[in-house]
């Protein structure tokens, strides 16, 4: 059975090594940031700051980690919200986003779909960027998925692929299948000493 095109973001599965709390840690979005984010994208420490919606091509030493929701003030309703994406608009002052930190934190695993190339065993070890796709206003889910042109031992790639979904081999049966198109891939983020080498 094909796997579907559906793309996730990035989503928690559990530490290497230590049990998986999951602490949402709270940092600014800029109100003026109109550029949304959606539970399950990653986001990038600025040098302002604040955090931002990752982009393709930026450094793994700006992974802050992946967006799980926000908090701000509407200008429309006249009150503080709580939302599952950041809408980019309806606030004057500086939002509150929560992520769960990939950086200086204890390795995470995470699954998140791949593009039409999808990943192979032989794959393993190496080093990914990911393209942020389109987000859904009615979900607040991500569009983010692996993209696996760019797999390369560079230090710099924010993922390293660990295994694929469905192996089994790390507890997880999922669905689609192991390889080919669209699926999924346990990654960790490539945050050792700021990037580490990937294997290819």
């Amino acid at each position: 059975m094909a796997n579907t095109n559906a793309p996730f973001g990035a989503l928690p599965l559990g530490t290497m090594g230590a049990s998986a709390t999951y602490e949402l840690v709270p940092m600014k979005i800029a109100y003026g940031d109109t550029t949304k984010i959606y539970t399950g994208d990653l986001v990038k420490k600025l040098s302002t700051g604040y955090i931002a919606q990752w982009t393709a091509t930026t450094a793994v030493s700006q992974l802050a980690g992946i967006f799980m929701g926000c908090e701000y003030l509407s200008t429309a309703m006249g009150k503080v919200v709580r939302n599952n994406y950041w809408p980019g608009a309806d606030t004057t002052a500086d939002a509150k986003g929560f992520i769960i930190p990939l950086n200086l934190a204890a390795p995470m695993l995470l699954k998140i779909q791949t593009d039409a190339t999808g990943v192979a065993f032989a794959d393993i070890g190496a080093n990914f960027d990911i393209a942020v796709g389109t987000g859904s206003t009615a979900t607040g889910r991500s569009g983010s998925y692996l993209d696996v042109s760019t797999i390369a031992t560079t230090a710099t790639l924010p993922f390293r692929l660990v295994d694929l979904w469905g192996t089994g081999g790390r507890g997880n049966m999922g669905p689609g299948t192991q390889a080919g198109a669209y699926n999924w891939a346990i990654v960790a983020a490539n945050t050792s000493g700021a990037g580490s080498t990937g294997i290819t």
